[in-house]
């Protein structure tokens, strides 16, 4: 089986005690059958220790929703005790992801780790394969449909790749090449009427208020942005190459998706939206003072924490970008040529 994934995927490296955002806190962390049936079996203090700490297959999170085995020092108790290979499958693989697609695999790491995110908008965007023979095939997908779909990618790989092409111009074409491929998978509802890009913008920031927050402070951010949209200055051109590579890695990430679901130019358009979203955030955190390097991975990752790591934010998300006319084809290319 072929394993294809982003180059800069080889050089990630967890930072461990360095992180400033551990996936080891806020999240609900489940143990897979195998890995608890070996807890259960682990001998000594340190064996109590694990299976008072787990309950209906998951770890029991402290007080400030810690991992119970999260230490002071930011280590892994797990991993210092009982060596690297006996961490449950979510901490083992976490932030990677992957995805099957017959005879070949995909994946990468996510954007809601603190060490990825700095990896992927300081990385320009290539891809590396690699054979996997220990792997077999697996999953269902229409061939010829999985077969256009890549070629549509690789065209959006080569519009995004392309430094002449303005960022917003890049993603207008993104846009129309996934409407293309729609077209062609089937006939789309007629898109709604678009709105005013002043509109639009508004009403992005609103339906990121309607979305569950992960974190206590995600909102009242969000919301304090959006009152300072009017304000915010222009998209600062430093900020340009971080936003393409974060294009990238969503269309690489979701594109393929839509093999199984056929919605195109729903991840398109899903691509756009975070654009012009992290974007925004950039801005305004820019109206503030400094907007460097380290307050744009945060900015990101933070954002994909609270939409890409909740199902139910991302589901309800997808339902809300094809439905909605502040978020219509015309309305989001005219807001995306406004901002860049």
């Amino acid at each position: 089986m072929i394993y294809r994934t982003p180059e800069y995927c080889r050089h990630f490296r967890c930072i461990a005690g360095e992180c400033r955002d551990s996936c080891c806190k806020g999240w609900e962390i489940d143990i897979d059958s195998d890995t608890y049936d070996y807890y259960m079996t682990v001998g000594g203090n340190f064996g109590e220790r694990l299976r008072k700490n787990i309950q209906d297959g998951s770890f029991l999170l402290t007080e400030d929703e810690r991992c119970p085995f999260l230490n002071r020092q930011g280590l892994c108790d797990i991993y210092t005790e009982l060596g690297e290979d006996k961490l449950c499958q979510i901490c083992s693989d976490h932030p990677r992801y992957f995805e099957w697609f017959g005879v070949f695999k995909e994946g990468g790491v996510g954007l809601c780790c603190d060490a990825a995110a700095r990896l992927i908008l300081s990385s320009d965007f290539s891809l590396c394969e690699e054979d996997i023979p220990y792997e077999s095939a697996s999953g269902e997908y229409d061939e010829e449909l999985l077969s256009l779909l890549l070629e549509v990618r690789k065209e959006m790989f080569t519009v995004l790749n392309d430094g002449t092409i303005p960022l917003g111009e890049a993603l207008c074409r993104i846009l129309d090449i996934a409407e293309n491929a729609q077209q062609y998978i089937d006939i789309p509802a007629e898109e709604v009427p678009k709105t005013g890009s002043g509109d639009a913008l508004s009403g992005i920031f609103a339906c990121l208020e309607e979305l569950e927050p992960i974190d206590d402070h995600w909102l009242p951010y969000i919301r304090g942005c959006k009152e300072r949209l009017k304000n915010a200055p222009a998209a600062d051109s430093s900020h340009l190459p971080y936003l393409r590579r974060i294009a990238l890695y969503l269309i690489f990430r979701y594109l393929l998706k839509s093999v199984y679901d056929g919605e195109v130019l729903g991840y398109a358009k899903f691509a756009a939206f975070s654009v012009i979203v992290i974007s925004t955030l950039f801005r305004c955190k820019a109206a503030e003072g400094i907007c460097g390097f380290e307050e744009c991975a945060d900015i990101a990752k933070d954002y994909s924490k609270e939409v890409e790591y909740s199902d139910e934010n991302m589901a309800q998300l997808l339902e809300i970008l094809c439905s909605e006319p502040f978020l219509s084809c015309d309305a989001l290319k005219d807001l995306l040529r406004g901002l860049f």
